[in-house]
């Protein structure tokens, strides 16, 4: 499961948009919290942070995005479940104010969380320090705990398929524009960097089931080429590329010079046919 962690100082429009995605958020639980609106949970947040003076950074904010085929099986209340095990693993204890939403106006439905860092007694209990990467551990623990891949393992299958299926289309394919298109069909879309001095110089492939709109701006989705394998590099796909329209422009030539020899050998043939009606005449 894609996922991410950070603390921060926050404002009311983090809560605002976790509590909307376009209309369609649905709030999944609080704890320590009075208020109906995202307004009013704000406030609250922001008066028990209070209590602690020495924390800027309050508020522990992320999601848990589960790649389609995991979250279309979980039920709202399984993925909560989750999220709260994993938030209890890195700090977070019944002391903690803390709102969870679920958004689904994206093909894959995902978790957003806001957590306030200090508790109702004003200790800070959720460390900073690789929050980011503590947090990502333990969602992959209460995974493995619940029977359910994590996204290493997921991660590890489709690269695999997108090796595979990166392998078959550029034996399909003449160039990048054909490779793009081909990979394309097979369902995965692919992004091309490129510079001045080298042109092409890098790619990203993604599965297109797995691009989250409302994610994509804090991860990319995919893997660029040196993540997906180490057998191969854009260097050696230019190499494949260059040789095939090496052998086309041969096969073209070659085309060519006999089309040239077959209608030279026709005009010859054309001439002598001439020459023999002409000696015909002259005998008459």
């Amino acid at each position: 499961m894609n996922n991410s962690a950070t603390t921060r100082r926050i404002s009311k429009i983090a809560l605002e948009y976790n509590g909307n995605d376009k209309g369609t958020a649905k709030m999944l639980d609080t704890n320590n919290l009075l208020g109906s609106s995202s307004k009013e949970h704000f406030l609250e947040m922001k008066a028990i942070a209070k209590r602690n003076i020495n924390v800027k950074k309050w508020a522990l904010t992320g999601y848990i995005s589960p790649p389609k085929e995991t979250g279309d099986k979980l039920s709202d209340s399984e993925l909560a479940k989750i999220t709260m095990l994993a938030l209890a693993k890195v700090g977070v204890s019944k002391n903690n104010q803390y709102r969870l939403d679920v958004h689904n106006s994206t093909k894959q439905k995902h978790i957003h969380f806001v957590v306030n860092r200090i508790d109702t007694f004003g200790k800070c209990t959720v460390k900073s320090h690789k929050i980011g990467e503590n947090f990502g551990k333990a969602v992959r623990e209460i995974c493995r705990d619940l029977g359910i891949k994590t996204d290493i393992e997921t991660g590890i299958e489709k690269r695999n398929d997108m090796y595979e299926n990166l392998v078959y289309s550029i034996g399909n394919s003449k160039n990048f524009e054909e490779l793009v298109l081909e990979m394309s069909n097979r369902g995965y879309l692919v992004s091309l960097s490129s510079n001045v001095k080298i042109g092409i110089s890098g790619m990203r492939i993604a599965l297109k089931t797995d691009i989250n709109e409302e994610t994509s701006r804090q991860y990319k989705p995919g893997y660029k080429l040196s993540e997906i394998t180490n057998k191969l590099k854009i260097s050696e796909i230019k190499k494949i590329f260059e040789e095939k329209t090496k052998r086309s422009e041969r096969l073209k030539t070659s085309n060519d010079s006999d089309f040239l020899k077959q209608n030279s050998q026709n005009e010859d043939l054309r001439s002598n046919e001439i020459e023999i009606e002409n000696n015909k005449k002259f005998k008459r």
